[in-house]
């Protein structure tokens, strides 16, 4: 009989895992939302679309293009082609021709299509928070939001921000000093839907020494519906200063900044929307690429734990698979 495992979390961490480890236990992965991607998702605003989280990745490792060659040759994945602007405050340096050979690349025809992908063979429980986990009789029971029980589970995994895994993890657990040292950097994302064109020099651009520092024409990259998207998202700095800050302040401020980076005024666009991503990356990494607890039966793993990026986030869940298996 095999043994069973829940995955907390179904960004691309915890969906990387359950699909490497899926032959050899029974795996059920629960997510709070209501879809799969977690900072790899995508927001429908319609009839807009923005990829809100991830903006797009790069492959660095064999092993990393080998796990997502099914997905280059079933066309999930594609290069994106574009124009990077990059400025100084509000004084542009140079725009670069980011070409196939640069190896941006985006999923297709959304950036959580990747996570979706994956995530087909997986067992997965949608708009389930859980919000405890217990270990008893020997193995680990989870509580959702609406306090209904799961389990009995042998290992748990949590795939999570470090600041979520210490609502549910103890000081019992043998790593919960680490998780408990881990400070986590966040952002505001905002969405910008248009009914024409910007006409701007580029397509996407890394601002430093702004409150802003990046914006993307959402429909410049491949496959995307021709409405147009401007998708920004703050720096690290302006989000760690306004973090109490109304969504109405912050959505008018960024505004502000970028009409006046692009010369063009957006307070009278179509669809306005802002959104707040609390855990982003880690200002330290950690020395481990996850952590793990053997006698109790219970792991992390994330992108944060690497280095805040989409492969990060799967070769946490790699290494971490090859130790529970």
């Amino acid at each position: 009989m095999k043994k069973s495992i829940a995955v907390i979390g179904a960004g691309l961490s915890g969906i990387t895992i359950a699909s490497l480890i899926k032959e050899k236990f029974d795996v059920e992965v629960f997510e709070k939302s209501r879809g799969v991607g977690g900072r790899m998702s995508t927001r429908k605003e319609l009839p807009f679309i923005f990829d809100h989280g991830a903006q797009f990745f790069k492959i660095k490792s064999i092993i990393f293009k080998n796990f997502v060659s099914e997905l280059f040759s079933k066309k999930v994945i594609r290069p994106w082609k574009f124009k990077l602007a990059y400025f100084e405050g509000n004084h542009l340096r140079q725009i670069k021709k980011i070409r196939n050979a640069d190896e941006f690349f985006v999923g297709v025809p959304n950036m959580d299509s990747i996570v979706k992908y994956i995530s087909n063979n997986c067992n997965v429980i949608l708009n389930t928070k859980i919000e405890r986990v217990i270990k008893k009789n020997d193995g680990w029971y989870l509580y959702d939001q609406n306090k209904k029980s799961h389990g009995k589970y042998d290992w748990v995994i949590l795939s999570l921000p470090a600041e979520q895994c210490l609502e549910l993890i103890t000081k019992k657990i043998s790593f919960y000093p680490l998780v408990e040292k881990i400070k986590m950097k966040g952002c505001f994302s905002l969405m910008v839907g248009m009914n024409e064109s910007l006409c701007l020099d580029y397509d996407a651009a890394l601002i430093e020494n702004k409150d802003i520092a990046w914006l993307a024409i959402n429909n410049s990259k491949p496959f995307r519906i021709k409405k147009h998207c401007l998708l920004i998202n703050s720096s690290f700095e302006y989000a760690a200063k306004n973090i109490s800050s109304s969504k109405e302040k912050v959505l008018k401020h960024l505004l502000n900044v970028t009409s006046n980076l692009i010369n063009c005024k957006l307070s009278n666009q179509t669809m306005t929307k802002i959104h707040q991503w609390m855990y982003v990356e880690a200002e330290r990494p950690p020395v481990q690429n996850y952590f793990i607890d053997h006698s109790e039966k219970i792991a992390v793993c994330g992108d944060w734990l690497i280095n805040s990026r989409v492969e990060g986030a799967f070769l946490s869940a790699n290494e971490l698979s090859k130790e529970i298996i």
